[in-house]
């Protein structure tokens, strides 16, 4: 099987690799924090990576994944034990300075792919000032606002039922990594939110705010996980790939049909 994974390869391997196949890079970010009793602190790291395998795996052209970042920005649950958390500026540097070394390499095809909620304002202006100072700009992604459109269509759970060790987030540790979901400690959290703000990844809020997790539960969750299937695991994952792989088609295939010719 074709290897993925950008550590796996030599440098010099890598060095062919780019300059023959101009080859499209994923650097995920992800987080290391409290996900309730059922999921461990892994989940958000652990979602975020295998997507960006399966991307890879399906991509139309020669794509590669970076090792995750594995810490993001993550105070607001810090009440609860084992949450590591980024400042801000140290999760700035790290993913500029990552994604300043693939150009410098010669990549000229990123994707930012971010797989946490708190991440989602700073990794825009990471994108923001790459784009800025190097003029490549990274395609910047948090996996579930690719498929807000259909999700209504595959979700079991009313609005706030995805939110945090949540429907979503169990659904498809059951398809990464089984072995890691509680599922008899599982219990539903359901926040309504008002008209201006609800908890759930697809609430199309209109106003932001920051807010200590403990103040919203006790459990630190926040969502329906008792509704998570693996059927479901199957039909986001799938959802999200397909709309990567069209992305990468708009964005990068043309490009190498007129860099061949």
């Amino acid at each position: 099987m074709e290897k993925i994974i950008w550590s796996d390869y030599t440098t010099y391997e890598l060095k062919e690799i780019i300059e023959k196949e101009n080859p499209v890079v994923i650097v995920t970010v992800g987080a290391t924090e409290q996900h309730g009793p059922h999921l461990p602190l892994n989940t958000d790291t652990d979602i975020g990576f295998n997507i960006a395998k399966r991307i890879a795996a399906s991509s139309p052209v020669k794509t590669l994944v970076v090792p995750p970042v594995w810490a993001g920005f993550s105070p607001h649950h810090m009440d609860f034990t084992g949450t590591i958390s980024l400042k801000q500026s140290t999760l700035f540097a790290v993913t500029y300075d990552i994604i300043d070394c693939l150009i410098k390499h010669g990549i000229k095809r990123i994707i930012l792919l971010n797989s946490h909620g708190g991440n989602m304002s700073l990794l825009k202006t990471v994108a923001d000032e790459i784009g800025v100072v190097h003029k490549i700009s990274p395609l910047y992604v948090t996996y579930w606002n690719l498929i807000s459109d259909v999700i209504g269509e595959i979700r079991q759970s009313e609005l706030g039922g995805m939110s945090h060790a949540c429907e979503l987030e169990t659904s498809l540790k059951m398809i990464f990594s089984e072995d890691d979901v509680r599922f008899e400690l599982a219990k539903d959290v359901m926040i309504t939110g008002n008209s201006f703000y609800g908890v759930d990844m697809f609430a199309g809020n209109k106003v932001g705010i920051y807010r200590p997790f403990k103040d919203w539960t006790e459990t630190g969750q926040i969502g329906a996980p008792t509704l998570a299937s693996v059927e479901t695991g199957e039909k986001i994952i799938n959802a999200v790939i397909n709309r990567f792989v069209k992305l990468i088609e708009q964005e990068w295939a043309g490009e190498l049909v007129n860099e061949n010719c």
